[in-house]
């Protein structure tokens, strides 16, 4: 259904192909008129009848001209994004292969945007985005990384769903700020995990060091993962839906095989080696977020690192003890070199061999 101003303005012409429901439907809205020469229907445009007319066609595609305004009423954008794009963004964003979480962090972006602009989708013009994404950065102080994935989740909703000619290649991205990754020393690594009295507290952080591993990774650990004659890690379905290897500590075998035993996994569930309260289902990432927070706090280390801060250690000490840098991106899972060049910049490999000229004075 295609929606459209007059001349004057005062009326929505709504054009379709012939459709008995739909007839049924439009005559229920109060002054309505069939145009007989013109052969579309109209409604008058104001705030009301364009409400009524959202809500009764709610299921039906809807295509609007970018002169009618929805008069300040972000709700009813809002309403129509979520009742109709949404499902539908959705279901692509699955056909396509996306993550649950990526897929969940793209619509709510997208809503934010359409709520924030308080006119209809396919009016959306450069200055519009342009304005959000300095909204984002300035008012709301979000990083730019943050803008940049506002960016990718708008230009995918613009291909799979708006098709706004030109406007993707418009869209440039805010400069990514050089963050170097926070790594702790292996002391402080040892602190934290002796920190821990829970036996599969533990295991996590272990498994998530010595294994470099994502937190999403270590809560997906199946039993099966676990290859003790080859001495790794298999990592399945990891970020970009990567498959690969990782390294097993041999120090972590007692306490693995402890484990099993104690807690008894296999006896609840023949699939996770972290299952969470329902035995179906894995630990979530926030708890093992909270784990390590825990540990952190009760071995007194006051440094501002998450449990992702274990995967860059583990990158770093690897390249302190001369571990080729393209090992290190295959064990990590890294697609370009370039990633796992960072950790040269968190090394200590060469620093330590340069003499301070204070020490020289």
């Amino acid at each position: 259904m295609e929606l459209k101003l007059n001349k004057s303005n005062d009326l929505i012409c709504v054009k379709f192909d012939y459709d008995k429901e739909i007839i049924k439907k439009i005559k229920f809205i109060a002054d309505s008129r069939w145009n007989p020469a013109k052969k579309y229907w109209t409604i008058p445009n104001n705030r009301n009848h364009l409400k009524l007319f959202l809500e009764i066609f709610k299921d039906n595609y809807l295509t609007f001209d970018s002169k009618i305004k929805f008069f300040a009423a972000p709700e009813l954008i809002a309403d129509y994004f979520n009742y109709y794009f949404l499902p539908k963004f959705e279901k692509k964003l699955k056909l396509k292969g996306y993550t649950r979480s990526t897929i969940k962090a793209y619509i709510n972006h997208n809503r934010r945007f359409i709520i924030y602009i308080q006119k209809n989708l396919f009016s959306i013009k450069m200055d519009d985005l342009n304005d959000y994404i300095l909204y984002l950065i300035e008012e709301k102080e979000n990083t730019h990384s943050f803008a940049n994935q506002f960016i990718s989740a708008f230009k995918m909703f613009n291909n799979l769903i708006l098709e706004l000619d030109g406007i993707n290649k418009k869209l440039f991205r805010p400069k990514k700020k050089k963050k170097l990754p926070k790594v702790l020393n292996k002391k402080e690594i040892k602190e934290i995990i002796a920190s821990v009295d829970n036996l599969k507290h533990q295991l996590i952080l272990i498994l998530t060091y010595s294994g470099g591993l994502r937190v999403s990774e270590v809560v997906r650990l199946k039993i099966s993962d676990i290859d003790t004659d080859r001495m790794l890690i298999y990592v399945r379905s990891a970020k970009g839906y990567k498959d690969r290897y990782t390294l097993l500590s041999k120090n972590v075998l007692t306490k693995l095989k402890l484990y099993l035993k104690a807690f008894q996994v296999h006896k609840y569930d023949k699939k996770w080696l972290f299952p969470g309260q329902n035995k179906n289902r894995h630990l979530s990432k926030r708890s093992a977020q909270k784990v390590f927070k825990r540990a952190c706090k009760k071995a007194g280390i006051n440094k501002d690192v998450g449990i992702h801060s274990l995967r860059h250690s583990f990158a770093t000490h690897l390249l302190e003890q001369g571990v080729d840098l393209r090992y290190i991106q295959n064990l990590l899972g890294h697609k370009s070199s370039t990633t796992t060049e960072i950790y040269t910049h968190v090394s200590n490999k060469n620093f330590i061999e340069i003499t301070n000229p204070f020490d020289n004075l």
